[in-house]
């Protein structure tokens, strides 16, 4: 590797910095210990690197020129000027000549739109929950959806944000009019409601490594110790509620207890997924699997949550991969496309 090494994210508001009471402080302020997990990577490594963080979009160019061409490890995940905007990153760093960690611009604007994303992966023979979108302001049609359970959420927004029990809802009933109206007031963004799928939630982290793609150990969530009036899904409190029922009591399986069959399926469907949103370096694909052991992709995720605590890092050290070592990797891949991006 040469040139310069430059971690990059975004600034975290200061209320939640400093404990305020900013609207999804916990799943915001995780990019801290994500970015100090990367770092204590990095100085282990003996590579060295500098931290830059952004508020704007507008701010990277200029820090891409003061410094040496070389690799950015893009921890870009939220700009508040416009949620779209961290999905530039890459394609801002590549522009000025500067190689970048995880997936690329076109991966990342698709994976952040949950309904486009359905619509690729069904053309991708991927099987996903049926579903509908409502914009905001306007009423959701009945006319081809099924009566059963659905998920209501929004569809630009990650880490569960506005996912709790009150987001399942049956069809048709008052609280899905209102499961939608709140997504639209809360985020002012567009509602996604998507059949539900009972009762298993798997999480199938995959990584890059000379071209290939590996799919790491299939992880399970464990929702045994809910009772029959708790969702078993895996809300905002269960990702991030340090004191929550949730968090303390969805802990991971891995490898998930699914038969051989279902784990080749989901294995497949994994695969296919990634490279029809055309994810690199690395990604995490949630699923939801009935009774039957029918699987069902609920979300592509690129550039995943990596801090210790996540479920991407249960996998590497399921896979026997050091942090260190997928670090490396991810190094080792920007490097690579830098060089070969150089020949034309």
């Amino acid at each position: 590797m040469t040139g310069d090494i430059l971690l990059i994210h975004n600034a975290v508001d200061e209320e939640i910095a400093t404990g305020g009471k900013a609207a999804f402080r916990e799943s915001n302020i995780a990019l801290i210990v994500e970015a100090a997990t990367v770092t204590d990577a990095l100085e282990t490594l003996g590579i060295k690197y500098q931290t830059k963080i952004i508020k704007t979009l507008e701010q990277l160019p200029d820090i891409l020129i003061r410094n040496n061409r070389g690799i950015v490890f893009n921890l870009v995940e939220e700009l508040p000027s416009s949620i779209l905007h961290a999905c530039y990153v890459p394609a801002v760093c590549r522009a000025h000549g500067w190689a970048c960690t995880g997936s690329d611009t076109p991966a990342l604007l698709l994976a952040q739109n949950k309904w486009q994303t359905k619509a690729v992966l069904k053309a991708a023979n991927v099987p996903t929950p049926d579903g509908a979108i409502v914009p905001v302001g306007q009423r959701i049609s009945l006319k081809h959806l099924p009566r059963g359970k659905y998920v209501v959420k929004p569809v630009f927004s990650d880490a569960s944000e506005g996912i709790d029990a009150d987001s399942i809802v049956e069809l048709p009933s008052e609280a899905l009019s209102k499961a939608i109206e709140r997504i639209h007031e809360t985020f002012n963004q567009p509602a996604l409601v998507e059949q539900f799928i009972p009762h298993r939630e798997l999480d199938v982290s995959l990584i890059q490594q000379n071209g290939e793609v590996k799919v790491l150990p299939i992880a399970e969530i464990d929702f045994s110790a809910f009772d029959m009036d708790r969702p078993r899904i895996v809300d905002y409190s269960a990702k991030w509620e340090v004191g929550s029922f949730a968090y303390n009591h969805t802990p991971l399986i891995i490898p998930a207890r699914i038969s051989e069959k279902a784990s080749e399926l989901v294995r497949q469907y994994a695969l296919a997924a990634w490279n029809a949103i055309g994810c690199q370096d690395y990604a995490r694909i949630d699923f939801r699997m009935d009774d039957n052991e029918q699987v069902f992709v609920l979300e592509v995720n690129p550039n995943p949550d990596i801090s210790p605590d996540a479920g991407f890092a249960d996998a590497l050290t399921a896979a026997g991969i050091s942090y260190e070592r997928f670090i490396e990797i991810l190094l080792d891949n920007a490097s690579m496309r830098s060089s070969c991006e150089s020949l034309f």
